[in-house]
């Protein structure tokens, strides 16, 4: 981090007026896209146990891990390593991420029909290995807790964007949602030129949770006033909240969706060991409409982007992260 950057990210807690809380998030995203949270109601066990399953699905023999491999245009299941560049999704040319990772969805909602063949893979089932058990109701219940504080956190940019608190709840009722585990394995060789754990990218949809592992940095965001990369150091208890593109869109660029990656831990050094995250990805509903809000319109000002339909602008990010 450069002496001239002057980007923040800030630790806030929810235990207060949620109207204060909102407008701290609004003070903060118009700044950067990125804040941790704490006092954020998530049952430690429960994280836990969804955490350390992940840590022993990784663990197992890649053959176990195979047979629960994401299919052919699917988005949930096994991604073996360097199956993913998440720069790509910005146009960019560069090696593929070296991490690998599992991802679930909220699976199908009763009564509801999915709108298209990307709407489905979105909400259909995820294959489980038969190796663990217990992982199957160790994930859905991380990812029970995780919906439930998403749906919190948009009722407070409601409040902090001047909008009823319930203003986003009918858009987000049927979330194409995914919880993702990502191992970041021992350097033991030097990456390829550009090559990084995870490459240079914004998210896509409207807010990210993320647990990073205690004692292994790696996430650092970018300040485009210094033209440089900032340290989001790993804080006990606290998660780690950003938004993305669509939200950006949604406020008319009023909150920041900010580029981000994993570095490579230095070579020889401890940081080069193994590292582990879990983010929660909460999207819009598919065919939500996001268009500019009034609310964050100055008087004259006009809206920058078209109004897009959130499922389509999500499927058409994520397919060309996917080698």
């Amino acid at each position: 981090m450069s002496a001239e950057s002057k980007i923040q990210v800030p630790t806030i807690s929810l235990d207060r007026d949620p109207v204060v809380v909102g407008r701290e998030f609004d003070e903060t995203l118009r700044e950067v896209g990125f804040f941790q949270i704490v006092d954020h109601g998530i049952d430690q066990s429960v994280a836990d146990r969804c955490w350390n399953s992940a840590r022993e699905f990784f663990d197992l023999p890649l053959e176990e891990k195979l047979s629960v491999r994401r299919p052919e245009s699917g988005l949930f299941g096994y991604f073996p390593m360097k199956t993913e560049s998440l720069a790509a999704s910005r146009g960019e040319v560069v090696p593929s991420d070296l991490k690998e990772s599992f991802n679930m969805g909220p699976g199908p909602y009763p009564g509801h029909s999915p709108i298209d063949e990307d709407e489905a893979a979105a909400l259909a089932e995820v294959r489980w290995p038969a190796a663990l058990p217990s992982m199957k109701a160790a994930w859905g219940g991380y990812f029970a807790e995780a919906a439930k504080l998403s749906r919190r956190l948009m009722s407070m940019f409601a409040l902090g964007l001047g909008l009823p608190d319930n203003y986003f709840d009918e858009k987000v009722n049927l979330s194409p949602s995914a919880l993702r585990a990502i191992n970041y394995p021992e350097q033991d060789s030097p990456p390829e030129k550009d090559q990084l754990r995870a490459g240079a990218h914004t998210d896509y949809g409207i807010l990210t949770i993320l647990r990073q592992e205690l004692g292994q940095a790696g996430l650092q965001v970018f300040d485009s006033k210094s033209d440089d990369w900032v340290d989001i150091a790993p804080v006990d208890g606290a998660l780690v909240i950003n938004i993305g593109d669509l939200m950006a869109r949604w406020t008319n660029d009023r909150w920041t969706s900010t580029l981000h990656r994993v570095a490579n831990p230095a070579a020889g050094k401890p940081g080069s060991s193994r590292r582990q995250s879990m983010p929660f990805f909460f999207n819009a509903n598919y065919s939500a409409v996001v268009e500019c809000l009034p609310s964050v319109l100055a008087a004259g000002e006009k809206p920058k982007y078209e109004p897009v339909l959130a499922g389509p602008h999500l499927s058409g990010k994520s397919g060309k992260a996917v080698m």
